[in-house]
């Protein structure tokens, strides 16, 4: 598939991902066609990034909305592409994150369904979410959805519609080292304070049910939302897709360039310290304390995250639980979303009281 074995490996795990997400498949080819090693993955996918940004300039200049809307909103997930997982160069890096914002925010308020940027009180700080609602006239639950290591609130976010057709409000986060929160803060392991902090926002709101939140939590989110779901008793349901039970169990067969990633989301300097940070990651001793509904799913074929590790958390929550196994499952199962998401979605309404259409 590719000479340079981190390209190659990156694209034998992240294939379906890449397509089902928006990358158009022939400039995916043509964007590792030019690259020679791995440090030419930022560069590259910042080039091809920069090509549809100029078309959607150009297309906003001549007035025609309706292309330039499409074309900002290509060029924000190739940006990504440039940054997601590639932190060996950091201005490279940041100049992705922030560009990726950049096309994503400009084209906001023509987005449908529509999405509202919503600043959320943290500790001394915030986070930032994207946040959406059916045309109900009666306030509706929630799904938060969680983004994983290297996933973002704008990505996680693109599965909104499914949520809002079933009579659930959406909102998408970028916590602790995700995103653009990843900016001003790093990785850490009790997420079930960030999780709070979005349910005190979300009380404050008005137009929701906050006493029905469900949490919907892929890769590292798949750590993240049970862990959330065992400490903070307001979650009535939880998902966690492909999620480890212990973090530091998988670090060492993870890729390089995922492990890279950690590294610089955590903060740690040096590998060493990224594992003894990913050691705090576990969920031994905590997911006794789910209580809620929890479903997980994983693949069979998951190379990042062993499927074991998925059936350790069902095993080990102490509530109503089920667990499933997809034979052919990859990682997130980005290769059968059109199984695994309405799976996760009509389950989900009905554990919140949404609407199963």
């Amino acid at each position: 598939m590719h000479a340079d074995s981190l390209i190659k490996q990156t694209l034998e795990i992240w294939m379906t991902r890449f397509v089902n997400g928006g990358i158009h498949y022939y400039d995916l080819m043509t964007a590792t066609r030019r690259m020679h090693s791995w440090d030419d993955w930022g560069p590259e996918w910042t080039r091809m990034a920069a090509m549809h940004e100029s078309l959607a300039e150009e297309a906003w200049e001549q007035g025609r909305r309706v292309s330039a809307v499409q074309a900002y909103h290509t060029a924000a997930r190739y940006y990504h592409m440039a940054y997601f997982i590639f932190t060996r160069d950091p201005e490279v890096h940041d100049k992705g994150l922030r560009k990726m914002l950049e096309c994503y925010d400009r084209i906001l308020p023509y987005l449908e369904p529509r999405v509202e940027k919503v600043t959320i009180p943290f500790e001394d700080t915030h986070f930032v979410g994207l946040f959406s609602r059916p045309n109900s006239a009666q306030p509706p639950p929630v799904v938060i959805l969680i983004p994983g290591l290297d996933s973002t609130k704008e990505t996680r976010h693109e599965g909104r519609r499914g949520m809002l057709r079933r009579g659930m409000a959406a909102l998408s986060i970028d916590g602790p080292g995700q995103g653009e929160t990843s900016l001003r803060l790093k990785i850490r392991p009790d997420y079930e304070r960030v999780i709070g902090a979005a349910i005190d926002y979300l009380e404050g709101r008005g137009d929701v049910d906050a006493s029905r939140v469900g949490l919907l939590g892929s890769s590292l989110g798949g750590y993240y939302a049970p862990r959330a779901a065992a400490f903070e008793k307001r979650v009535k349901a939880c998902v966690g897709n492909c999620g480890p039970y212990d973090w530091a169990e998988c670090f060492e067969g993870l890729p390089t360039v995922t492990r890279e990633a950690y590294q610089h989301y955590s903060g740690a300097g040096n590998m060493d310290e990224s594992f003894e940070l990913a050691r705090s990651m576990t969920l031994k001793g905590a997911a006794e304390h789910i209580a809620c509904p929890l479903l997980v799913l994983h693949g069979k074929r998951d190379p990042l995250i062993p499927w074991e590790q998925g059936q350790r958390i069902v095993e080990e929550a102490s509530g109503p639980k089920e667990f499933v196994l997809f034979e052919e499952g990859g990682h997130s199962m980005s290769n059968i979303p059109y199984k695994s998401g309405p799976l996760a979605s009509d389950w989900l309404a009905g554990q919140l009281g949404g609407v199963i259409v």
